[in-house]
């Protein structure tokens, strides 16, 4: 009788020990990277090496640019800002970025393909003042929108 219950015992204890190991070691689904990107939380300008315009994790924008009418900017690199505040730039191919002016026609944004999705040129087009709001496109919809960035062309 006492082995009967010593190895039911037995049987009972590596049932569980193989329940817990398969467990344990159940492998990630290989698509789960694929659903984990970093989601900005600010972002910045950059304008040879140096931030000009930018909004800090939890904070509001801090810059501004100024152009004289005709003017056109250097390449402008956009950084998007990581919860943990590093700087990133989506890799995935359905994401892009797209300019939003109020009120337009003072300032014209310009791409060019030989400079990446996260670069442009701004164009002064006549004298005022405009806000420029930048959205990261996910396909049709947006996933993050700047402040409104403040930009004065003056004659």
């Amino acid at each position: 009788m006492k082995s009967f219950f010593t190895q039911r015992s037995i049987a009972l204890f590596a049932v569980l020990i193989t329940t817990f190991l398969f467990s344990c070691s159940n492998p990630v689904d290989s698509d789960d990277h694929d659903d984990h990107h970093e989601e900005p939380v600010g972002f910045v300008l950059k304008l040879n090496g140096s931030n000009i315009v930018e909004q800090q994790v939890n904070s509001n924008i801090e810059g501004a640019i100024s152009l004289s009418s005709g003017e056109e900017t250097d390449l402008i690199q956009l950084y998007f800002i990581s919860e943990d505040g590093d700087e990133f730039r989506p890799t995935e191919d359905e994401y892009s970025i797209q300019a939003v002016f109020d009120p337009t026609g003072i300032v014209e944004f310009e791409q060019h393909d030989e400079d990446g999705k996260y670069a442009f040129h701004l164009h002064a087009e006549q004298a005022g003042s405009t806000n420029l709001q930048i959205k990261l496109m996910h396909g049709t919809h947006s996933d993050f929108s700047t402040q409104m960035i403040p930009i004065t062309v003056s004659e």
